[in-house]
């Protein structure tokens, strides 16, 4: 059991820093590389230089607007463990499987946007690099990165990986609980059986 307690406060830990991760990615998101390309292929006036590049601004925005509020929910989300004390209970009750519960489903969805979003906004992204190819005096004013849609992708991944590892840790929990009950009711029959066996008169030989 010490062993799965220290696992369990580690794993705690882990998806809080897994959430922060989240919103410093959200934040960076349309930074950069997305920021510079959409905007490189749009005029003073707002007119494109590039078809597809006031989408890619527009959609990015959009987008990343999303994402931060996701990620905001993600932190708050996550605190229902401590709310709950999940990372130090040696015996969890209904409020630490609704916690576990409530984060293991929003990671799931929240990893499913994330596909979602990146994907949008890479496709633009593509779409626009393809037009702009053809143009090498634009493609000079640049240069290309896919570094935040890769790391989108690989937070995508760490998401997974924690939420599996919480559905692993309950399932953990839940059988060495079931263990020490079986352990218990087992030393209490044997102290039942002896004081009954105390309780009885000896024998006058």
């Amino acid at each position: 059991m010490k062993t799965q307690m220290r696992f369990q406060k580690i794993l705690m830990l882990v998806t809080l820093i897994v959430a922060a991760l989240s919103f410093v990615y959200a934040l960076s998101f349309c930074s950069g590389t997305v920021y510079q390309y959409s905007t490189l292929y749009l005029q003073s006036s707002g007119k494109e230089r590039v078809p597809g590049a006031a989408d890619l601004f527009l959609v990015s925005q959009y987008d990343n607007g999303i994402l931060i509020n996701l990620s905001i929910v993600f932190i708050v989300v996550t605190v229902l463990h401590y709310i709950a004390a999940s990372q130090k209970r040696r015996k969890y009750y209904v409020t630490n499987y609704v916690a576990t519960g409530i984060v293991v489903v929003y990671q799931l969805v929240f990893a499913i946007l994330l596909i979602v979003y990146v994907s949008e906004v890479f496709s633009l992204f593509n779409a626009i690099d393809r037009v702009a190819a053809e143009a090498a005096y634009l493609r000079d004013d640049f240069k290309y990165s896919t570094i935040n849609f890769i790391m989108g992708y690989v937070l995508v991944g760490v998401v997974v990986l924690n939420m599996v590892a919480l559905v692993l840790n309950l399932v953990w929990k839940i059988k060495l609980m079931q263990g020490e009950k079986k352990l218990l009711q087992g030393a209490k029959l044997v102290a039942s059986v002896e004081g009954a066996l105390e309780s009885q008169p000896e024998e006058v030989v």
